[in-house]
């Protein structure tokens, strides 16, 4: 695990890095929690903000899925704000976002240290971009109204906790990888 904290304290320390995967764990939240449902249109205008519910927030609503605590209006937006579902979006976003971040440097390296086989470092980041699609494929499918979608419907709370494992896999292996062409000093 050593390699996968070294890995992540680098990119956190550096600014571009830090920038990257932080846009990229924002737009996989946003999309992530526009297609579970917890932000949608039809917002009046303006800007509001209300959190009546606080004691629900560890009730469920499906396996994954959280009761929201309060109400955020933002112009046209609509934010049903649960706690544990923004949690489990963002730590989904970081690892989505630090898997590609990881596959750039690995798909940067061969052309760095004069080593063969270019795509080796992207490729090694396809899986992580599948996994962290498997929460939202589901979801996209049910969005747009297919009708495979009930099939997948009831295969997507088993896919979060399949996907974050994947993720951190995934990164932990491009991590060992960075580390051992001497990528993390």
């Amino acid at each position: 695990m050593r390699p996968l904290a070294r890995l992540i304290l680098r990119m956190l320390s550096r600014p571009a890095t830090f920038v990257a995967v932080s846009g990229l764990m924002a737009a996989y939240m946003l999309l992530y929690l526009w297609l579970t449902g917890d932000i949608a249109g039809g917002g009046s205008g303006g800007w509001q903000a209300d959190f009546p519910a606080w004691p629900r927030a560890f009730q469920t609503r499906g396996p994954f899925q959280f009761e929201p605590v309060g109400l955020i209006g933002l112009g046209a937006l609509v934010w049903t704000f649960s706690p544990l579902n923004t949690l489990i979006a963002a730590g989904l976003g970081f690892l989505v976002g630090s898997s590609v971040v990881a596959g750039w440097w690995l798909w940067r390296t061969p052309r760095q240290c004069g080593l063969g086989g270019t795509g080796t470092g992207l490729l090694g980041a396809v899986p992580a971009l599948l996994a962290g699609g498997a929460c939202c494929a589901p979801l996209v499918l049910i969005w747009l109204g297919l009708p495979i979608a009930g099939t997948l419907a009831s295969l997507a709370p088993m896919l979060i906790p399949v996907a974050a494992l994947l993720l951190l896999g995934g990164l932990w292996g491009m991590a060992r990888r960075l580390e051992a062409l001497n990528l993390m000093s």
